[in-house]
């Protein structure tokens, strides 16, 4: 996971060390239950669900590939949901390190991304908790960077004008969703992250959340119909 903090030279980076942290945890909570034949698909080609099989049976790549796949946008969700850098990023940690404690009692009684979702929506909803107050928000547009590793929490936002008045315009819609989403009472913002920036179902919002499907197309309508005045003037954009 990317971490901006650099040590003298020599040293390792946080992410490093994190990605070394979860590598050991998922090492040390695996359980023998199938093991990929040798003829098999390609790790890259396996469905989540398989994945996870095979992260419980002690397959590091499996795991891996579960990261790959699902870092960034659940990074995505918890910078939405927490609005800030370093706690989203360490949240997002707790995510993995929670698939790798229950990869054993794993069952695909679901889609994956919704059983992903659910815990991490169960860690948001503890650091709350916690903090016993809203989220502090502050500009999206800090994270931008020339490097593509980097995470771009504006990605969703797609015009085909590459040019510096779309770069402009592009960090003001970042400024302009981050001053919106903070006008959202949580419930809300979470049910609307998840279906227009995660693209889940209303049924996998309801699972996720633990509300009935009705109460969580409620709450992404009301979202939506609380942020439109905000987001007026950049329909074009979002």
């Amino acid at each position: 996971m990317t971490s901006e903090k650099n040590g003298g030279a020599g040293s390792r980076s946080e992410g490093a060390m994190a990605e070394d942290q979860l590598k050991a945890a998922a090492q040390q909570g695996a359980a023998t239950l199938r093991v990929l034949p040798a003829d098999g698909p390609a790790i890259r080609e396996l469905p989540d669900e398989e994945l996870m099989f095979q992260h419980a049976a002690g397959s590091e790549a499996a795991f891996e590939e579960l990261v790959r796949r699902h870092q960034r946008p659940v990074l995505g969700y918890m910078h939405r949901m927490v609005q800030n850098r370093q706690i989203a990023e360490e949240l997002t940690q707790e995510v993995f390190i929670a698939l790798v404690k229950n990869a054993a009692r794993y069952q695909p009684t679901a889609k994956f991304t919704t059983y992903l979702y659910a815990i991490a929506s169960n860690i948001v909803s503890k650091e709350w908790t916690r903090r016993k107050r809203r989220p502090k928000l502050f500009s999206l547009s800090v994270w931008r960077t020339k490097d593509e590793d980097e995470f771009d929490p504006m990605e969703h936002v797609g015009d085909d004008r590459a040019n510096v008045l779309t770069a402009f315009q592009k960090g003001e819609v970042s400024e302009a969703v981050n001053a919106a989403l903070k006008e959202l009472p949580e419930h809300q913002r979470e049910a609307f992250v998840l279906r227009r920036f995660q693209d889940l179902s209303y049924e996998e919002i309801a699972e996720v959340t633990n509300a009935p499907v009705g109460t969580a197309k409620s709450r992404v309508v009301r979202a939506e119909r609380a942020l439109r005045p905000l987001l007026e003037r950049f329909r074009e954009y979002i």
